[in-house]
């Protein structure tokens, strides 16, 4: 070899070094942030009922319990369970449907009991290997399609994702979804090129997980066969006949459909019913829709084919008591720009990616988008890439359940791929944007390691940044519970021992978890398994709210918080206030919490008498009205029970701002009195 040729050899392996050492430290990083905010939060308001669900799914096969989810990520979090002496739920295991406010309690209960932090980071330390398998999948598919100068970038652009390290490092079903939506449709695009037997297996193999990841995974089966037929149309070759390459990619589609279907019963252990001990006990669709929804979703047209496609009993029943609890759902109220709706509205999901994104991943998107016009020799590759997170994104508009942008997590590793083909597209196009794309970078991991740990709370610096995503956002995207370990940081260094909290999560935890009394967090404390202190309609001292207490998503009990100015504000979510503060709403509903306590006990006289104080500390708010005439109900005393609800619509109607969900809470509620 000549001087020349060592000189270039030297060159190239020297670049190889840099691109392995780069990439080594990139999957570090992003192993570090998922780390990081796995010790740092505490448990999210979903944690505790998911970890107790993977528990009893290993337990004893006990899928009557959290059927809202499949088991996928429940059963991988809770491995470690099964080599550890666990204080079991005190609850029978496959018995029964557990309703939902009763597996709040016991997830809460079942955590607290085991040593919090002992049983969560480890479950979500593994339910973090899927963000990492993530991470690899996106860089092998980058490097195949586009090369490895757009693995190197998505690989930069993904670590450092606040979304991604947010709801990457946590025992929901969200990351689930999005790693096993990329790997199928990667694995698709891989056998469409080659099809051979391995690559049709370890599609079929994807597709299985993927739905037995989330039950939203139904939406990419028919969107990526959509792709597969155009994908084979359009790039056939020119002798093939169209109807016998159609069927046949249908017939291998459909066979690979089947393996999956296959892979989602044994994740229910090939069996039918929900519970092993106590088959054929499970509501009807009709009756889980009117037990956890709106009754007026039982007439609607997805209640009505959930109803038929479990008449057929090819799926699973607690996966069909999953599709159900959507239908329940599918109607919640939402918080948005400080004002109240009572379902879901068209542009949440596009506003909630405009403000939870990072802007590295907003402003190199278009670049991406952009390919599909001017890199011609890419278009296969980018089908692959953009129809099923566009897809997935479109039907999002139509969802009427609008509680975090978790909800749309699989279209993030698309999009990312996409901006980091654009952007090296861009630098082979224009040479100085490789300036601006790594000041981009640089910008981007910067950002987000000074936001650390609060990626839940994260909004760009376009939407005012992490302390003000309240201001758009009432719900998951802002407070999920996850920063009582920060409260608890605060309170320690200030030396304050005596404060309240309205915090936001669930009770059995915070209450083990900080030093405060509790102040009514929006109705959640009706999870718990414990009567709280009474609240004085006057307190004094340290008050501390979370952003989800506070008007629009809670009613007039803080009003006066929300007026006065905070001393502190703590990850972005919670206030911190000293002074005198009049209280009574939030005393009336404290009342209404422990006369749902005592009800829950067959007190009902107790109950009773608990609740009337409530009215008479606000006589005004409907909301204690309900409470009383819930009780009331339960006691069997219906006339009593309708004339309570009739006065909360009433009075809710009075201030329609204010209470516009009490009214239809209550409508709901002397709805199903009557139909008893």
């Amino acid at each position: 070899m000549t001087a020349e040729d060592n000189r270039t050899a030297g060159q190239f392996n020297a670049k190889r070094l840099a691109f392995a050492v780069l990439t080594a430290l990139l999957f570090c990083a992003f192993s570090y942030q998922l780390w990081f905010h796995a010790v740092r939060t505490s448990a999210t308001f979903d944690e505790p009922a998911h970890t107790i669900a993977g528990y009893q799914h290993w337990r004893c096969g006990d899928f009557g319990i959290n059927p809202e989810h499949p088991p996928l990520v429940k059963l991988l979090a809770t491995v470690p369970f099964n080599f550890r002496s666990m204080v079991e739920p005190q609850t029978d295991c496959g018995t029964r449907l557990v309703p939902k406010s009763e597996m709040f309690a016991l997830g809460g209960e079942f955590l607290v009991q085991n040593d919090t932090d002992s049983v969560l980071i480890p479950a979500r330390l593994l339910a973090a290997l899927l963000s990492l398998i993530l991470a690899a999948l996106v860089f092998l598919a980058a490097r195949e399609m586009f090369g490895p100068w757009v693995a190197l970038t998505a690989l930069a652009m993904l670590a450092f994702e606040p979304t991604l390290i947010a709801h990457g490092s946590l025992v929901t079903t969200d990351m689930g979804l999005a790693v096993t939506a990329f790997g199928t449709a990667y694995a698709l695009y891989r056998y469409a090129k080659v099809p051979t037997w391995p690559r049709f297996l370890i599609f079929a193999l994807s597709m299985g997980l993927m739905l037995a990841a989330k039950h939203s995974a139904v939406i990419f089966v028919p969107v990526l066969f959509a792709v597969f037929i155009v994908d084979a149309l359009i790039y056939r070759e020119q002798a093939a006949n169209v109807a016998k390459l159609f069927f046949r990619r249908a017939g291998t589609f459909a066979g690979a459909f089947l393996i999956a279907f296959i892979i989602l019963w044994a994740f229910y252990g090939f069996r039918y019913h929900a519970t092993p001990n106590a088959p054929g006990n499970m509501p009807s669709v009709g009756e889980y829709i009117t037990a956890n929804g709106r009754p007026e979703m039982v007439e609607s047209m997805a209640a009505k084919v959930v109803t038929a496609v479990s008449q057929t009993r090819v799926f699973p029943e607690s996966y069909i008591l999953g599709l159900a609890d959507i239908v329940a759902s599918n109607s919640r109220n939402v918080w948005i720009f400080g004002e109240r709706y009572s379902t879901g509205q068209w542009y949440y999901f596009p506003l909630a990616f405009a403000v939870k994104t990072s802007l590295a991943l907003i402003l190199l998107l278009p670049l991406g988008l952009l390919m599909v016009f001017f890199a011609r020799d890419k278009r296969r590759d980018l089908l692959f890439v953009l129809a099923p997170p566009l897809a997935f994104f479109a039907i999002s508009l139509t969802s009427k359940m609008n509680i975090g942008v978790r909800h749309i997590l699989p279209v993030y590793a698309f999009f990312i791929l996409a901006a980091a083909a654009g952007a090296v597209w861009m630098c082979a196009k224009v040479r100085a944007f490789r300036y601006v794309l790594g000041l981009l970078l640089l910008v981007h991991a910067v950002t987000t390691v000074k936001n650390a740990p609060n990626y839940i709370a994260f909004a760009n610096s376009f939407f005012g940044s992490t302390d003000n995503t309240y201001l758009v956002f009432r719900d998951s995207n802002a407070d999920w519970g996850q920063n009582y370990k920060l409260v608890n940081e605060y309170l320690a260094k200030e030396g304050i021992t005596d404060c309240w909290f309205a915090g936001f999560g669930n009770p059995e935890v915070m209450r083990a978890s900080q030093p405060c009394r509790f102040l009514p967090d929006s109705g959640f404390q009706r999870f718990s398994s414990q009567i709280p202190d009474l609240v004085p309609p006057v307190i004094e001292g340290i008050v501390l709210v979370s952003v989800s207490n506070l008007p629009p998503r809670g009613g007039p009990e803080y009003f006066v918080l929300a007026e006065a100015t905070p001393i502190a504000q703590i990850g972005g979510t919670i206030f911190v206030h000293r002074g005198r503060f009049e209280l009574p709403v939030a005393a009336a509903l404290n009342r209404i919490v422990r006369a749902n306590f005592l009800a829950s006990k067959k007190q009902f006289d107790e109950a009773i008498a608990e609740a009337r104080v409530g009215i008479e500390l606000a006589p005004a708010d409907p909301r204690v009205h309900i409470g009383l005439g819930l009780i009331l109900g339960q006691a069997d005393r219906k006339d009593e029970a309708r004339r309570e609800l009739e006065t909360a619509i009433e009075l809710a109607k009075a201030e329609p701002t204010l209470f516009r969900n009490a009214e239809v809470r209550a409508s709901q509620e002397l709805r199903r009195l009557d139909d008893k």
